[in-house]
């Protein structure tokens, strides 16, 4: 069983329902996008700023992901305006 299979979440669903991404693809996506979220969780506030700034891209996807997962930091805060 893979990680994405345990997570209550809403991630996987987008993915395949309104993306269309196929459902085995999508729940590798969900694993991988779930330890990118905890490892930028671990950040501080300068390297979220890094992160944001060189990074944009991969933390909109990391925002979009919380988005869809109810109760996770979506690190827009530390975005750079």
């Amino acid at each position: 069983m893979l990680k994405g299979d345990n997570m209550i979440n809403q991630y996987t669903p987008y993915l395949t329902n309104e993306l269309g991404m196929a459902d085995t693809r999508a729940r590798d996506l969900t694993d991988a996008m779930n330890d990118l979220h905890k490892s930028i969780a671990k950040m501080d506030q300068h390297n979220l700023r890094i992160m944001w700034t060189i990074f944009t891209g991969l933390m909109e996807s990391v925002a979009v992901f919380a988005d869809k997962n109810p109760g996770l930091n979506d690190f827009r805060e530390w975005k750079p305006k």
